[in-house]
């Protein structure tokens, strides 16, 4: 089994490789994560409708000894998923003599490197294809901690592309825009551990209403990911107890990155447009100062 992986994410990277049966119980998983799991094989292989042995190779094929093993993995990210940071604290980390920048630049590069190594490029590709699509309306949405990857990613789109909206992190203020999604538009959400539960049920609605979710999350999985077309998790604990977000920037900025490349020959027009508008706007305003 890889290094620093979740489960979830071992069976997402390994789903190709998977008999028809074992995707399955996979997708079943998944759509039920971690909880599904932590069934007993009989339970689990009667939900899914297949053979308890079944159950047992998928197991192993992840890398798993035994079926208990598979299971305090996931009693270990349950765990995780609910871990404040005054339990995730490195004593280490605050030593006296280390080099803090220095430790704290190489965990952080540790952990950009685990989530490149983590993320499907089927993933990836796919959210990128949407989140270009001129004919898809994108929608945003942030939580407490990660609202501000939502605007800078609103903002970066919105130089590239028309119909960009960032919502507010307010429920009370969501109905007014759901009412308008349809099956032509793209909800990216933001949801890192602990689980914001009311972006989950915006996720949901917006999936019923045939939506395309893309998310970012954690390693851990958000709950979001059982409605989420694609679903770009990163590798975020870090050292000193609080979770990092420089690896979920990380993928945004690439994700950034790669719909300018792919798609310049329908964004360097618009460009020019926006270019010579705001020199034209800044003409304006120094003349205004005058």
């Amino acid at each position: 089994m890889r290094q620093n992986c979740s489960v979830a994410e071992l069976l997402r990277s390994e789903m190709d490789k998977l008999t028809p049966t074992e995707r399955k119980i996979s997708r079943v998983l998944l759509a039920n994560y971690p909880v599904a799991g932590l069934e007993t094989i009989a339970q689990l292989a009667a939900r899914v409708e297949v053979s308890g042995p079944t159950v047992l190779r998928l197991v192993s094929k992840l890398g798993f000894d035994s079926y208990t093993a598979f299971q305090a993995a996931l009693r270990g990210e349950l765990e995780a998923r609910l871990q404040s940071p005054l339990v995730r604290r490195e004593v280490g980390m605050a030593a006296e003599g280390t080099d803090f920048l220095a430790d704290f630049v190489r965990r952080q590069t540790e952990l950009m490197q685990q989530t490149v190594a983590n993320v499907s490029q089927a993933e990836f590709d796919g959210a990128v294809e949407l989140l270009a699509d001129p004919k898809r309306r994108v929608w945003l949405l942030g939580g407490r901690l990660t609202e501000p990857l939502a605007a800078y990613l609103a903002h970066h789109l919105k130089v590239v592309r028309s119909q960009v909206t960032l919502l507010r992190p307010l429920p009370t203020s969501w109905a007014d825009n759901l009412v308008d999604m349809g099956k032509h538009d793209v909800l990216v959400v933001f949801d890192i551990r602990r689980y914001w539960q009311d972006a989950q049920r915006m996720a949901e609605m917006a999936a019923q209403r045939k939506v395309q979710v893309v998310l970012f999350t954690d390693q851990w999985l958000s709950p979001v990911s059982r409605c989420a077309r694609y679903t770009l998790a990163a590798h975020t604990a870090g050292p000193a107890g609080w979770d990092t977000n420089t690896p979920l920037l990380m993928l945004v900025d690439a994700l950034i990155a790669a719909v300018n490349t792919r798609h310049w020959g329908d964004i360097h027009e618009r460009l020019h447009e926006l270019e010579r508008m705001r020199a034209e706007l800044g003409e304006g305003d120094e003349s205004m100062r005058r």
